[in-house]
């Protein structure tokens, strides 16, 4: 063998030692990067819950005996603050929830997780939100 086949051969094993080592760190950085996103998902939905959570304390805190009473009988029943209250409560519920579907919270963006916590967040039973809705977002 010569000098230069012999190089070569150095040169082509040396090659696929770097293209194997190479590889590995390909399989590790995937691994990471599945780690850190599934860190954000976390994360994401903590924050949305606390959120959440903490709209509703303060929704909670604002309604009086005499605005519960007015959720059944819609939006002319309301003074101006109450109905600020309202907007309030309903634009953030939306914002957080179309926030969550935008970032794909969910990997397969399930409508029935959006369709169940609007419905259920948005109060959709009594005729105060309802009103709003197709008022204001329909």
């Amino acid at each position: 063998m010569e000098l230069i086949e012999i190089a070569q051969l150095v040169t082509g094993i040396a090659t696929l030692i770097v293209a194997t080592v190479l590889i590995w760190q390909m399989f590790i950085q995937k691994k990471t990067l599945d780690i850190a996103h599934d860190d954000a998902d976390s994360n994401m939905s903590l924050y949305a819950m606390d959120t959440r959570s903490r709209t509703n304390e303060w929704f909670a805190d604002k309604c009086t005996p005499e605005f519960l009473d007015k959720f059944d009988k819609g939006l002319d029943s309301l003074t101006k603050k109450e109905f600020v209250i309202l907007k309030t409560y309903i634009l953030d519920t939306i914002r957080v929830l179309t926030t969550e579907y935008r970032l794909g919270r969910l990997t397969d963006n399930n409508m029935n997780y959006y369709r169940a916590h609007f419905t259920m967040e948005l109060n959709l039973d009594n005729k105060l939100f309802r009103d709003y809705i197709e008022k204001y977002h329909l």
